[in-house]
């Protein structure tokens, strides 16, 4: 086994459902729990967004996922369209010009795509 080698994971959140929601957040602790050299972004857009608010119920899962290295980032485009400001995002969570781009930037640079 490759000690040095960097793993990278791109994971796909585009709805609110709590099983959903709750079975990204089992993978991406699992694959932290297999894997030591890991680096995992979670991109939200469309329904997904609602689960990175600060209000949300989510919001210490999300900020104790980010205390472990774990990217979380919002989609520009849906935040614009729901007309929410990126303050009412959990600290910490990023935006970027689009979920969809993100994750196919992510793909054409060799991340690992799932979609729980």
């Amino acid at each position: 086994m490759d000690d040095e080698r960097v793993y990278r994971a791109v994971f796909h959140l585009d709805e609110d459902d709590d099983e959903r929601v709750l079975l990204l957040f089992a993978n991406v602790r699992n694959l932290m729990a297999d894997i030591q050299n890991v680096e995992i972004e979670v991109v939200a857009y469309s329904k997904g967004v609602s689960a990175l608010m600060r209000d949300s119920e989510y919001s210490d899962m999300i900020d104790e996922l980010i205390d472990d290295g774990v990217r979380f980032a919002a989609c520009s485009n849906t935040l614009k369209a729901l007309g929410i400001t990126s303050g009412k995002l959990v600290d910490g969570v990023d935006t970027v010009s689009s979920g969809v781009g993100e994750i196919v930037r992510k793909q054409c640079d060799g991340w690992a795509y799932i979609r729980p």
